[in-house]
């Protein structure tokens, strides 16, 4: 209670303590002490990061068509069978075994506990469905076609998949390797519309998607992956960069550890010199070049749409203006089993006289494609070699023809001409038909004669044109590899063969 009664001596008592502390600091000078500081939070490690310039579009595995997509659907779904890029043998992935159980049926059987990223239970049904799902959306330049001859499936139980087929197609192994086969949760996928962009996509590939953006996304180690490309890093992230600028800076920083594609031609040549003149044959900060040989395929296509594409004068035309500069003479690739050379190469060629009136045509490119700008004005030039022809360059929109450097979705014959089979000219559909068959129900020599004969046909038509056949291009940092098979059975990177150390 002396506190409440006598309030006058506590306030003098205190002041007396602060005046006495005061006299004592006068009086004397303690050693200087610096402030305490908590210890500095070490900064987080950069993620590990793959930069590539082409755009993300989507990532449901039935409508996929560009680049960066299909590295997507590669990584993050499961096909029952895969390709290997390197020798274009069928291996199972999803599956621990398919076979022809009959000329007509193809059974694949599912291993136990399977899963889907989220915990649900992959089985016979969502096969079902998503192929199903893939063929009633039917898109243009996905693997459908090679789907063609299926008639039904049946699923028996939660682990058999019977392909009932229309024809005896010996490539069908093929065809559910290929992109649009892959797997989606039939309790997340609508079953008629495509997985918008920015919905984490569920699949049971060796990655799972942690979060996804416009222009970046980050993904995790799926850990009950089961099947034949078991991912070696944790985690990584994806960034879309803005150009090829954007890309060299990433070499020149090592603000990146991959960079896939996206450097154009001036860019590739400085980074090729600087590793090239250095006593470690890498850049400033370690960047080298993981070589691709022969990897990179350019060609020029017609659209189906285009009404220009009807006049045969003007294809052989086109077809002959680009013949100084192919270096490739077939839409199969050098080095994959049965190609044969077809499209004439170099020379001096006399250009057609083409009749009628002006002709303005439309080629269109990715800007976003390492050297398409470059090229497809070289393919303007050399076009408008033509008497009466003018080509108005487009990157988007509708065109007359396109620029593309698009792998095959199977690394075979058969894959490689998928784009000009998908899009016959009337005359010519009947005909291609019955050899895409014979192509796909014999084998040996009968198969080697109707796949040259695909090709010298190919020849004919000029409706899809090879230009060039080159290295991928593709930058590692020190320290970073891809081992095994790290391509998909389309020869998209994929995230599971990479790794660091």
């Amino acid at each position: 209670m002396l506190a409440e009664t006598r309030p006058h001596r506590a306030i003098l008592t205190r002041l007396a303590v602060v005046l006495a502390s005061l006299g004592l600091l006068a009086g004397c000078t303690p050693p200087a002490v610096l402030p305490s500081q908590s210890p500095s939070a070490s900064p987080t490690p950069r993620p590990f990061t793959l930069l590539t310039t082409g755009p993300m579009t989507t990532a449901d595995p039935a409508v996929a068509t560009g680049d960066t997509d299909s590295m997507l659907v590669t990584s993050l779904y499961q096909r029952l069978m895969v390709v290997l890029p390197d020798t274009g043998d069928l291996k199972p992935d999803a599956a621990t075994d398919c076979l022809f159980t009959s000329k007509l049926v193809y059974e694949c059987t599912l291993p136990p506990e399977l899963f889907f990223h989220n915990g649900h239970v992959l089985d016979s049904s969502d096969v079902r469905f998503s192929i199903q799902r893939a063929l009633r959306m039917d898109t243009a330049g996905t693997s459908i076609h090679l789907l063609s001859a299926l008639k039904r499936i049946e699923t028996p139980d939660a682990r058999t998949i019977r392909f009932h087929l229309e024809w005896a197609d010996n490539q069908f192994g093929y065809a559910l390797a290929g992109q649009a086969a892959s797997i989606v949760d039939e309790e997340v996928f609508n079953p008629d519309q495509p997985l918008p962009l920015l919905t984490l996509p569920i699949g049971s590939g060796p990655y799972a998607v942690r979060t996804i953006e416009a222009g970046q996304a980050t993904f995790v180690r799926f850990e009950k992956y089961l099947g034949a490309k078991k991912g070696l890093l944790t985690d990584l992230k994806l960034t879309i960069a803005a150009d090829s600028v954007a890309a060299e800076a990433a070499i020149a920083d090592g603000t990146a550890d991959v960079v896939w594609r996206s450097l154009d031609n001036a860019a590739l040549q400085r980074v090729t010199d600087e590793i090239a003149g250095s006593s470690d044959k890498r850049t400033a900060k370690g960047f080298s070049r993981f070589p691709l040989p022969g990897t990179r395929i350019t060609r020029v296509r017609w659209d189906e749409a285009s009404k220009l594409r009807r006049n045969a004068d003007l294809r052989d035309g086109v077809a002959k203006a680009l013949q100084a500069d192919r270096t490739l003479d077939s839409l199969v690739p050098l080095g994959v089993a049965e190609h044969a050379g077809s499209f004439a190469l170099g020379g001096r060629v006399k250009l057609p006289k083409l009749s009628g009136g002006r002709i303005i045509l439309t080629l269109g490119y990715s800007p976003t494609a390492p050297g398409h700008a470059d090229l497809a004005n070289l393919l303007r030039s050399r076009i408008e070699g033509l008497d009466g022809v003018s080509v108005r360059l487009v990157t988007s929109g509708v065109a007359d023809l396109w620029l593309t450097d698009a792998p095959a979705w199977v690394n075979n014959a058969g894959g490689w001409l998928q784009y000009y089979l998908d899009s016959p000219l009337p005359g010519s559909l009947t005909k291609l038909a019955a050899l895409d068959q014979r192509a796909r129900t014999t084998t040996g020599v009968a198969r080697t004669v109707a796949i040259t004969e695909i090709q010298q046909q190919a020849a004919v038509d000029n409706t899809v044109l090879p230009v060039s056949q080159g290295d991928g291009i593709l930058f590692v940092a020190k320290g970073v590899t891809l081992i095994g098979q790290p391509f998909g059975s389309g020869q998209a990177l994929g995230f599971w063969g990479i790794t660091r150390g």
